[in-house]
């Protein structure tokens, strides 16, 4: 299994290539200042997907996804199953939405038909809450974990703090913490992601944050506390 974290400054992308070839794209966020996309890689790539999850219905999360759904259209979509289009346009009404999330609502409408699919062996599990517990879009973020042999990642998207106590009363979600290795810091490492007593259960190798250098004064948060590190190239050796 192959799992690639893209470079996209403030945004989110990842994709993971599983042993039997099927893909799962988590997120579609772009590099504004190179203009790099995923539309544009996975074409030349020729890389075909099968599934796409959005975490969080932000355009920070689904920049590039008009030109996903035109270019390399997913077979299946994974998002918060209790959101609907309606629900997404009436949170956005106040602000406004850009491209990529008008374009997942009409993916949403779309995509109403639930397909099974085969990960080769891996193992993946997805957890979100519901709008009767939270009516704020990150708190609603879809948590996604993935396992293939002796590996462990797991996608938390725009998790807040309130999002991850709750899942901490969940046996199952503990669970799958203790196998995590390698933690992506949800909410790009913003204090309003981050809970301590997560890793009172998770002990991972290393934490990946995606964000451009710092850009938001809300990211004071130490996370080379919680990983034990891996080797970085020849001599280096890193936590986050």
């Amino acid at each position: 299994m192959e799992i690639t974290i893209f470079d996209v400054e403030h945004g989110a992308c990842s994709l993971i290539k599983f042993p039997n070839g099927v893909t799962k794209l988590i997120d579609c966020g772009h590099n504004a200042g190179t203009d790099w996309r995923p539309s544009s890689w996975l074409v030349q790539s020729q890389i075909s997907l099968t599934n796409l999850t959005i975490t969080n219905m932000d355009e920070d999360h689904v920049s590039d996804l008009p030109n996903i759904y035109e270019y390399c259209k997913p077979l299946s979509l994974t998002k918060n199953q209790y959101i609907s289009s309606a629900w997404v346009r009436n949170a956005k009404e106040e602000f406004g939405m850009g491209e990529g999330i008008e374009k997942a609502c009409e993916m949403i409408d779309k995509y109403t038909s639930p397909i099974s699919i085969d990960w080769g062996g891996a193992v993946v599990k997805t957890f979100n809450h519901s709008l009767v517990d939270f009516q704020d879009e990150n708190s609603l973020s879809v948590v996604t974990f993935i396992f293939y042999k002796n590996m462990g990642i797991v996608f938390p998207g725009d998790l807040t703090i309130a999002g991850w106590q709750k899942f901490l009363n969940n046996a199952e979600f503990c669970d799958l913490l203790k196998k995590i290795n390698i933690f992506v810091a949800s909410h790009h490492g913003r204090d309003d992601g981050y809970e301590p007593d997560v890793f009172k259960i998770c002990k991972p190798e290393i934490i990946m944050i995606s964000d451009k250098s710092i850009m938001h004064d809300t990211q004071d948060v130490d996370y080379s506390q919680h990983a034990s590190g891996i080797r970085w190239g020849t001599n280096d050796f890193r936590k986050v």
